[in-house]
């Protein structure tokens, strides 16, 4: 019995939290690539901030009404030389946006949802790992951040506080795949200082990027799991007051 109770309750979870991962723009196409905002070097500007609003549309198709995000992933841009940097101090914050994509407004407080939520803080290094498909420089969020797609779009939110130094060699870029498509699912907006509250530049383009997820059930799906679980439960105490019983009958006799 114990060992089915703990193959059931294994089952059962792996039921509720499913991993999974969405790329976003889902229809988006390779035709640009952008060093904004984690690879900007020095020369460039010495700072900058820079929001991306992702289409909810691309997390609907997905099988989950929402989704923890625990991880982003980046694709290297076709032209892009070796990605191998430390960033001394950036900040990620995801937020669920009002604003539509295409739509973001140059005031980067106009942007933010009310659930913005801090998801990366400190220093951090860039560099080729094990790939998921072709998106190979992951970040894992040190907070994960529970978003659900019927609320709105999704904001990421990013403040780089170093800007990297140039690369002495060609190619003499460093840049993540994107895509600058309008009417796509991505779009952005960028300041060339992390401290400014409004964008120097409103654009289409926007990263590719992967999360990781892990799928929130639907109340049904966890309503399930508690009754079956609480089955479980019951039969096992069931089974040992029986038992308990029985040994306390054979102890009289």
């Amino acid at each position: 019995m114990r060992i089915l109770f703990s193959l059931a309750f294994v089952v059962a979870v792996a039921e509720i939290a499913h991993a999974a991962t969405i790329v976003s723009p889902g229809a988006g196409t390779l035709n640009s690539e952008s060093a904004v905002p984690l690879l900007v070097p020095t020369n460039g500007a010495p700072s900058v901030r820079y929001q991306q609003v992702y289409g909810a549309s691309d997390f609907s198709y997905a099988g989950s009404l929402e989704y923890l995000i625990t991880q982003i992933s980046f694709s290297s841009g076709p032209s892009s030389g070796v990605i191998d940097v430390v960033l001394p101090n950036v900040q990620i914050w995801f937020s669920t946006t009002p604003r539509q994509v295409d739509s973001l407004s140059p005031v980067f407080g106009d942007n933010v949802g009310p659930n913005n939520t801090l998801v990366y803080s400190g220093q951090l290094h860039l560099f080729l790992q094990q790939p998921i498909g072709d998106f190979a420089f992951h970040i894992p969020l040190q907070q994960p951040f529970l978003y659900d797609w019927r609320a709105g779009n999704l904001l990421m939110d990013v403040r780089n506080y170093q800007t990297v130094s140039p690369l002495t060699v060609p190619p003499y870029l460093r840049s993540f795949a994107s895509s600058d498509i309008l009417g796509d699912s991505v779009s952005s907006a960028l300041a060339l200082n992390a401290s400014s509250p409004t964008a120097t530049f409103v654009t289409t383009v926007g990263l590719f990027t992967v999360f990781t997820v892990t799928g929130v059930p639907e109340p049904s799906s966890a309503s399930l799991f508690l009754v079956g679980l609480s089955a479980l439960v019951l039969l096992t105490w069931g089974r040992r007051a029986r038992v308990q019983g029985n040994s306390g009958l054979a102890e009289t006799r």
